[in-house]
């Protein structure tokens, strides 16, 4: 009996064994370039944010705030913001149709961080509102308005603040692809926008909530792509079934709503 293998057993022997050696192989190299990537966001990605953030210092001397809604990309803006400028103004509007862990959540944070924290909000009944003029679509957002817009607006004006750091990114929709880190007003409110992870996308700001292990709304561990309004009419029918599972109170009041909702049998 041959105490060697043929050639076409070492190359079977070759084929099975391929695998597992490539596995080995970029499984290490892997390792390596994930540690190079989160190298460059460092020196990149988030030294660029600080450097926007106090550059809106240096050019608004005191005249600055930022805009909290709750979600992922606003947490790291207000983040990298209220460690270059501690005593920043924080305004949240709260629309009266947020979730209530997200209401929960921000009066936590706000103690928790020590924040400058003004919570605005609507002077109309959101569902009075709805029964009057029926749900918002497509092409008649209206609620934006008076329940979103106009209560920080107030706020901004009251308080003679002349630009506003958002988390807006423009990887969020192609409307905003050329966002830019400083965007002068359009219309009113005029307030100029500073946009410090205007750059960023989604993976890199869970990277950063990740690394600076930042504590986050947990309406994302429910599932949730978004911490908005939980009734827009505007979140598709996936929102919904979830909604009916994690929140069957707020899914059951619009049930019995009139008019009746789009994505509600």
């Amino acid at each position: 009996m041959p105490c060697y293998l043929t050639p076409e057993q070492i190359a079977k022997r070759k084929e099975k064994l391929l695998p597992v050696v490539l596995k080995v192989k970029f499984g290490h190299i892997g390792e390596l370039t994930d540690e190079a990537n989160g190298m460059f966001f460092l020196k990149h990605r988030v030294k660029q944010a600080r450097a926007i953030v106090k550059k809106a210092e240096e050019l608004f001397d005191g005249k600055l705030a930022i805009a909290f809604s709750g979600g992922k990309d606003s947490l790291v803006a207000l983040d990298i913001a209220r460690k270059i400028i501690p005593d920043i103004k924080v305004i949240y509007n709260n629309t009266s149709i947020e979730f209530p862990e997200t209401l929960i959540y921000v009066k936590h944070l706000a103690a928790a961080w020590n924040l400058d924290l003004a919570m605005t909000s609507p002077k109309k009944n959101f569902f009075k509102t709805v029964r009057e003029r029926g749900w918002a679509n497509h092409e008649d957002r209206w609620c934006c308005r008076p329940f979103k817009e106009e209560p920080a607006a107030d706020y901004i004006e009251s308080n003679r603040i002349l630009a506003e750091i958002t988390g807006t990114t423009r990887t969020e929709s192609i409307y905003r692809r050329s966002l830019k880190p400083f965007k002068m007003p359009s219309k009113e409110p005029l307030l100029i926008r500073v946009n410090p992870i205007y750059d960023w996308n989604s993976q890199e700001v869970w990277r950063y909530i990740e690394g600076e292990k930042l504590p986050y709304n947990p309406i994302y561990d429910m599932g949730y792509q978004r911490v908005g309004c939980w009734c827009c009419p505007l979140n598709g029918p996936s929102h919904y079934k979830r909604l009916k599972k994690t929140h069957p109170r707020l899914y059951g009041f619009l049930e019995k709503m009139a008019p009746k909702h789009i994505h509600v049998s």
